[in-house]
């Protein structure tokens, strides 16, 4: 290697000299490109190791990287053989998503790691944003290693902090809040999001899982230091999966970060034109259901009709039929070409396309698998087919996220956009194929009645776990709070405003928004639904104005010149208090407010669950509650005004701010 000596290298230098005189030595170092991140690599007893420092303060202790491989590769004491660096900074516009454009800006180092004993290495990349930091293991081909199947990985992190909390997902069917390191038993999921201290938020996840099973964390005995765990079997030549930890001085920061979605491909299609987010209606949770004309919506043409038309009337992109049009979605005989007599498939996807509005199709991944993907989607492709569904793939493991990337690719040839309902968990791939959508990862706000509904206070811890992940499909949205129990298919009460209902809609990123309800519902309250009439589902900037984990959140989205600002509260309500600066000076805007009132409330009487009912004596029946009252306020407002106003117990405040417009 050849160095032209110079101010800029002469303490890199000195970092390789001190290798060869220390043991405990400094491989090397990088920083943020705004110096606030700091991390150092070290070599130590034939091990690699790492550390990282957050404004002069450490927050990650000697922590170790490396991998061993199925026949022991890399297991052998390790060296650093050589080390570079380099600098990356460009702008990049998504198709869609929370920003209209992303910065991917980093300084990368990255280390040759040889085994002692063997002729065969490795490289370890990693790269400090001003949002975080990441590290890969990458595997040239080479004499001597024949494949990467990954069968342990030493990749981990050691949290400096005195009294670390977490929050993180237990599985697919709950949420963990403020839980201190000491109580945690399990392995737990990610994003697992961990308060450092007062001005130290981070939170360890993945990014650019494409041929690897999920990870795991594992908490070692010392109560600090969190192991990541997946399996993967690869070809030489490969790489793994992005180990991720997002850095910040508060839970804004985490949730405004693009890290995630800058660790991935760049967009992988010659053609986005045809990718369009937008809300949609769904008939799943509506079987059952009766209009107020008497008709009972079920799975039949008449019903998607309706939907179609309403979608048509107030300016919807889509419908979603779900499960059991093409016959029982779990059986390996029902062809997903075929629609059962009452569902005229033809001629739904003809009325929808006079109508101006697309056709979601649910499929199984039976039928995905059973029959042959490119005869499937070439007649969906005919029939003008917008999206699928991809459901019951089961998550996590390598083989069914590998199935999941190869679905999404045909959908990508056939110009099909996807929505995995699933728990694999969501790492960025928007960015590769940004036809994909959204999807399921947790529990769905209305899901099966084992399941927990989502409680007014974890709504706000959604956003600094799941949601920082990517776009989250959990069918937000019900109207009618008291009387949809009585439908088929809803098998719990909801513990929620239906202001908060309609705020959820902004707060939880998607491409593809699903609401719950029947258009009967929503006209109704007609007048309330116009805030979710104006939602694009994506944004040019998102801003978190407030939050406190577990308590609340404030989130503004700007599109154009025009802001919609959402906000919930937990069980104990709060008084909001917003101060509108980030509206353009100068500049005078209508805002209308979409309100709980006075008397609003998120509880309900008796049992939440038809499960729970079954063991009591009363029925499961609808009752009238408070959580249907709300209220609407209009005003003008400028940059530097001062919002009032009360948020319900469980429920939420929305804002829709748009130029003011000239009398003529």
């Amino acid at each position: 290697m050849k160095f032209i000596f110079t101010r800029n290298n002469i303490s890199f230098v000195l970092l390789l000299v001190l290798m060869t005189c220390c043991k405990h030595a400094v491989a090397a170092e990088i920083s943020s490109p705004d110096k606030r991140i700091v991390l150092s690599t070290h070599e130590a007893d034939g091990q690699i190791f790492y550390s990282v420092q957050f404004d002069g303060a450490p927050v990650i202790g000697r922590s170790r990287l490396g991998v061993e491989l199925s026949q022991g590769e890399f297991s052998n004491p390790l060296s650093v053989s050589k080390s570079q660096t380099r600098s990356h900074d460009e702008s990049w516009n998504p198709v869609w998503g929370q920003f209209s454009v992303c910065r991917d800006h980093y300084n990368e180092l990255t280390l040759d790691v040889t085994e002692d004993s063997h002729d065969r290495m490795m490289q370890v990349v990693l790269r400090a944003y001003n949002d975080g930091i990441a590290f890969r293991y990458v595997f040239p081909k080479q004499d001597g290693l024949k494949n990467t199947h990954l069968a342990k990985e030493f990749s981990s992190v050691a949290i400096e902090s005195e009294n670390p909390v977490a929050w993180y997902a237990r599985g697919s069917t709950s949420l963990a809040s403020n839980v201190p390191f000491e109580k945690i038993k399990k392995p737990c999921g990610t994003p697992f999001t961990v308060k450092v201290s007062e001005d130290c938020f981070v939170s360890l996840h993945e990014a650019e899982i494409v041929n690897s099973s999920d990870a795991r964390l594992s908490l070692g005995a010392d109560k600090r230091t969190l192991t990541y765990a997946s399996r993967s079997k690869q070809d030489a030549g490969t790489k793994t999966a992005w180990r991720t930890v997002q850095i910040s001085a508060t839970p804004k920061g985490l949730i405004e970060s693009s890290l995630i979605l800058n660790l991935n491909q760049p967009c992988k299609l010659a053609d986005t034109s045809w990718i369009k987010p937008g809300v949609s209606l769904w008939d799943w949770r509506n079987h059952g259901g009766k209009a107020d004309d008497g008709f009972v919506y079920g799975i039949n043409t008449e019903s998607y009709f309706r939907y179609i038309d309403f979608a048509h009337e107030h300016g919807l992109a889509y419908v979603l039929i779900d499960a059991e049009w093409y016959g029982p979605e779990r059986s390996v005989e029902s062809d997903p070409v075929t629609y059962e007599p009452d569902v005229d498939i033809p001629k739904i996807t003809s009325y929808a396309k006079e109508k101006g509005v697309g056709i979601w199709l649910d499929v199984n991944d039976i039928a995905l698998k059973k029959f042959d993907i490119d005869r499937t989607f070439a007649q969906y492709q005919k029939w003008g087919v917008a999206g699928i569904k991809h459901g019951f793939l089961g998550g996590g493991n390598q083989v069914k996220n590998a199935f999941s990337v190869h679905v999404l690719e045909k959908c990508a040839q056939y110009k099909i956009m996807y929505n995995l309902h699933e728990p694999n968990k969501p790492t960025g791939l928007v960015r590769t194929y940004p036809h994909y959508m959204s999807r399921e990862y947790v529990n769905s706000m209305l899901d099966a009645p084992s399941r927990p509904a989502a409680t007014p206070s974890e709504l706000s811890v959604f956003p600094v776990v799941h949601n920082l992940a990517g776009p989250v499909d959990r069918s937000c949205g019900l109207f009618d709070m008291d009387q949809s129990i009585a439908k088929d298919k809803v098998h719990k009460q909801i513990p929620s405003t239906v202001v908060s209902q309609v705020a959820q809609c902004l707060i939880f990123p998607s491409g593809i928004l699903i609401l719950p309800d029947m258009p009967d519902a929503y006209n109704r309250k007609i007048d309330l639904f116009e805030f979710i009439k104006q939602l694009p589902m994506t944004y040019d900037q998102t801003k978190v104005l407030e939050i406190e984990i577990g308590e609340y959140i404030t989130m503004a989205r700007r599109t154009g010149d025009v802001w919609l600002v959402a906000a919930v509260a937990d069980e104990s309500g709060r008084a909001l208090e917003l101060t509108l600066d980030f509206l353009e000076p100068g500049a005078v805007y209508d805002a209308t407010l979409y309100e709980d009132t006075a008397e609003s409330d998120y509880r309900f009487p008796g049992p939440a669950s038809r499960k729970e009912s079954g063991k009591t004596k009363g029925r499961f029946k609808p009752v009238e509650t408070k959580r249907e009252l709300y209220q609407i306020r209009k005003m003008t407002v400028k940059q530097g005004d001062k919002i009032s106003a009360a948020i319900a117990p469980g429920g939420g405040h929305c804002m829709w701010i748009r130029p003011k417009k000239e009398l003529e």
